[in-house]
């Protein structure tokens, strides 16, 4: 309903363009006594119409006038002989066209199937002309309206030719509008009336100037014609509103920006269509009274330039509507600066048409540097616009090559699991954001500057704004900064696990003012940077690892030594540990002994990235090594003890190893 509601606005204030100035010179008119707006067009029109006699005396002198029937038929013969010969061309080709839809080359088969259509409408001017030329002299009455025919219907098969090239209705395969075969032959009629109704309109006024009528008879022609195609173009959008609301539907991707609001302009585009059309004809309507073509002739200029940006932006689409990528490509980022170039200068054409023909607000060398202006900020906006998707280009493909650690990183598995970002790529996306925002920022200025804005009050409030905002929330200036300083120190990195004193867990993610923190438990804290009084990281550069075992009384402490020594040297030679063990495993010595067991501890060096994996294997190897040597573990009584500084991965689940202990409590850490 808002965009529905928009919709109407606009093409009521589309309207207001020409009601409200007629309302004025009305209320003008009265006050000074002077003829008005109305009054003027009220006289011309009765005027008008007082000579419509004149005009139908003149049709009924017209087969004297060309010289009998033979002229008139010659005439239709141009038409009816070129469409046929049209055709026939067509027909013969058609097995050759359809064919070059299904080659591997989209792109080759299009450009073939256009240069067929392109010989068929040769041949129709060609057949045009062997008929014109039964005529004899070119410069007679006859001869002249056969030219300006033949024109006529070569200007209307040529847009017909590219209407077909983007519709195809018999070919499907070489469709660039993505509607189905029946939607596209109902595009095809209406497309072509929108083109052959206003031919139709300027060759009758060509051929009553050409056959000799009174200025009173075409003037009185040209406004019969232009009240009743104005109506029929009206019909032509409220008849196929739902054939071209399709096409345009069908082109809002599903990933669009603001895709609802896209979606409901596409399906009430008749709203804006119906008070274009409107306008067009009031234009051509004044025009005819008044004498003066340049209202109508900006209109045309308008509709004609609407019509291309709807077929290049159909083509856009169809060519990279296959790319399937998770990442924008190079030829994506180049196809979106170039619509984005094409829309520009579409929009600059119909704003200088619609100023300077339309309003008549100024005249072409008063706009001349309006029209500079507006075509530098034009590239310049293209060139910020380029810069931005080739950095946006560049910062999603490092972040696709650098996947941040899965979930589950510190968890049992042992494979070589990454566990921490890089440093980049930690702060990709606060770079991604602050790059977007400055180029934004500074292209609207730049682009604002060239249009001849004075931006100097904008950043002058600009920085009065940011003052008082920083007065006003010193907190979250606080925060901000405090994770400037953070960042900048590499404190620390997504999948990192670090201790903030009241809180712990693994880096999840980080905005400008906080830091989330997912605990092993699976709880998301959310700590504001300036909250963070210090950072313990546990996952940097290397860890120690120290664990205790309980062994019998009477166990060979020198034997276990070597044993173990030799265990965590091979272990430093395959390939599973070579990567994670920086120090071999090895028998530090007796801790103590407790009643019938004596506790030996172990330790190893290792990297942060999932060290208990060593530990576990270690274990295992030796719960199944000692036995064979005569080493027995205590009955009961085997402890697990974890080294200060040591902590769990993002996961925690139950160790492989029999009977672990959990980790020491802060004290006994401490104490350690």
């Amino acid at each position: 309903m808002r965009s529905r509601t928009g919709l109407a606005t606009a093409a009521g204030g589309l309207i207001s363009v020409w009601v409200l100035p007629a309302v004025a010179q009305v209320a003008e008119a009265k006050v000074n006594g002077t003829p008005s707006f109305l009054d003027v067009i009220t006289a011309k029109l009765e005027v008008a119409i007082s000579h419509f006699p004149a005009l139908i005396g003149h049709l009924l002198r017209l087969p004297e006038i060309i010289s009998g029937t033979r002229t008139a038929l010659l005439l239709v013969a141009i038409v009816i002989v070129g469409l046929v010969a049209e055709y026939v061309a067509r027909l013969l080709l058609r097995g050759v066209r359809v064919g070059s839809f299904g080659g591997a080359s989209a792109v080759r088969g299009f450009a073939r199937a256009f240069l067929l259509d392109v010989v068929a409408l040769a041949v129709l001017w060609v057949a045009g002309r062997l008929v014109l030329g039964q005529m004899g002299d070119s410069q007679s009455i006859g001869g002249r309206l056969g030219q300006q025919l033949l024109m006529v219907l070569i200007y209307w098969r040529g847009f017909n030719l590219v209407f077909r090239a983007w519709l195809r209705p018999d070919a499907p395969a070489g469709r660039i509008v993505p509607v189905d075969d029946a939607t596209a032959h109902r595009l095809m009629v209406a497309l072509n009336l929108l083109i052959v109704l206003p031919l139709a309109n300027d060759y009758q006024d060509r051929a009553l100037t050409v056959t000799g009528a009174g200025p009173h008879a075409i003037e009185v022609s040209n406004l019969f014609f232009t009240v009743a195609i104005s109506l029929a173009l009206l019909g032509v959008v409220w008849n196929w509103r739902h054939d071209i609301a399709a096409w345009l539907s069908a082109m809002v991707s599903e990933t669009a920006l603001a895709r609802q609001l896209k979606l409901d302009m596409a399906r009430n585009w008749w709203m804006v269509g119906l008070a274009f059309y409107g306008v067009t004809g009031v234009a051509e309507l004044y025009g005819e009274l008044m004498g003066n073509d340049a209202a109508p002739t900006g209109m045309d200029v308008i509709e004609s330039l609407l019509i291309g940006l709807l077929l290049f932006e159909t083509l856009m689409y169809r060519v990279t509507r296959h790319v399937v990528s998770e990442l924008p490509m190079a030829g994506d980022v180049a196809a979106d600066c170039l619509r984005l170039t094409i829309r520009l200068y579409v929009a600059i054409l119909v704003v200088n048409a619609f100023m300077v023909k339309v309003l008549a607000a100024a005249t072409p060398a008063e706009w001349a540097p309006h029209d500079r202006g507006a075509k530098i900020a034009a590239l310049s906006a293209v060139a910020i616009y380029a810069l931005w998707r080739f950095i946006r280009y560049r910062m999603d493909s490092y972040v696709a090559s650098n996947p941040l650690p899965s979930a589950d990183a510190g968890g049992d598995a042992e494979d070589d699991v990454q566990v921490s970002a890089s440093r980049l790529r930690t702060l990709m996306p606060l770079l991604r954001v602050v790059a977007g925002v400055t180029i934004a920022v500074v292209g609207t200025l730049l682009v604002l500057s060239e249009l001849g804005i004075n931006i100097t009050p904008l950043i002058a409030g600009a920085s009065v704004l940011g003052l008082a905002v920083s007065f006003g929330s010193q907190s979250l200036v606080r925060d901000v900064v405090s994770g400037v300083f953070f960042l900048a120190e590499d404190s620390f990195r997504i999948g990192e696990y670090l201790d903030c004193g009241r809180v712990k867990g693994t880096v999840e993610g980080f905005s400008v003012r906080s830091l989330r923190l997912r605990h092993q438990n699976g709880q998301l804290h959310i700590v504001p940077f300036g909250q963070v009084v210090h950072i313990t990281n546990f996952s940097r550069d290397w860890t120690a690892v120290k664990f205790s075992l309980a062994f019998a009384h009477g166990t060979d402490i020198e034997l276990v030594r070597k044993t173990v020594k030799k265990m965590g040297l091979d272990m430093m030679e395959e390939a599973q540990f070579k990567s994670v063990l920086l120090q071999p495993l090895k028998m530090q010595g007796v801790v103590d002994i407790k009643d019938s067991t004596v506790i030996l501890r172990f330790k190893y060096m290792a990297r942060p990235n999932n060290p208990g994996v060593v530990q576990r294997v270690a274990v295992r190897r030796m719960y199944d090594k000692f036995p064979e040597l005569g080493i027995h573990f205590a009955q009961g009584n085997t402890t697990f003890q974890m080294p200060a500084g040591f902590a769990p991965g993002p996961v925690s689940a139950p160790p492989s190893p029999p009977a672990p202990a959990p980790a020491p409590p802060p004290a006994a850490k401490a104490a350690e």
